[in-house]
């Protein structure tokens, strides 16, 4: 299935094509990565892997699937090289593979632990990033999924810290309902693993003592916004030549 025109896939692997590609011995692969997953199912009865589903799910959207009814498509009609490679279940009775339905991969994907993944395509992608000479940008922000919502109509905002150069979202959280993203500064860097010599920017609402407190300890710079939410370090910056 091709990419769609408007595809934001294709430009996303273009910045992954210009860096040198990491060995397989040095970092752990995205199967690996995914398999550190937590499996919600039962393990009785399994019959496909969770790391194999998402690493098929994953391969249908870099083909161009936009719904899950094209993911199962893509999947059913994956070539023989790539069932190869995810590791795919072999049928014992047939010269075939047993791939997963498009209900199964709904379901799954319904139930998984959505920050879990994001950590574990995150810790993918940071181990490929190329690593600066200097100083590098990282920038945390939010934002509500558009045509996302949870059961009771409440939008899906996310967390996320994204790499100023390379457009790469190496970090993602999910806001719950009950919280907001202030309390989700920390978790969300705690899952960087390296911020040693990385400037970290954000808007106003992370102007934060504890934010800088954490980042310092964290051998991290930062650059964020002065508004009315500090207003004691708002006038000491008015009163400044």
């Amino acid at each position: 299935m091709p990419a769609d025109a408007s595809s934001l896939i294709p430009p996303a692997l273009d910045q992954l094509r210009e860096h040198p590609e990491a060995a397989s011995q040095e970092f752990p692969g995205l199967l690996e990565r995914l398999a550190e997953v937590p499996d919600p199912l039962d393990p009785r009865g399994v019959r496909h892997r969770l790391a194999v589903v998402l690493a098929l799910t994953a391969c249908a959207v870099l083909a161009g699937a936009t719904s899950l009814l094209a993911v199962g498509e893509w999947i059913a009609d994956a070539p023989p090289r790539v069932l190869e490679q995810v590791g795919g279940r072999t049928d014992p009775l047939l010269p075939r593979r047993v791939l997963p339905s498009e209900t199964t991969v709904r379901r799954l994907l319904g139930r998984i632990d959505a920050d879990a993944l994001d950590q574990a395509v995150g810790h993918w992608l940071a181990d490929r990033y190329p690593k600066p000479d200097g100083l590098r940008g990282l920038a945390v922000d939010g934002k509500a999924l558009r045509g996302a919502a949870r059961a009771k109509g409440r939008k899906i905002h996310l967390l996320a810290a994204l790499d100023h150069a390379t457009g790469l979202v190496l970090a993602q959280l999910d806001v719950q309902e009950k919280t907001n993203e202030i309390t989700c500064f920390q978790p969300l860097l705690d899952t960087v693993a390296e911020l040693a010599e990385t400037v970290v920017t954000s808007d106003a609402m992370h102007t934060q003592h504890e934010h800088a407190a954490y980042l310092l300890g964290r051998r991290a710079h930062y650059i964020v916004i002065v508004k009315g939410n500090q207003k004691k370090l708002r006038n000491q910056l008015k009163s400044l030549p």
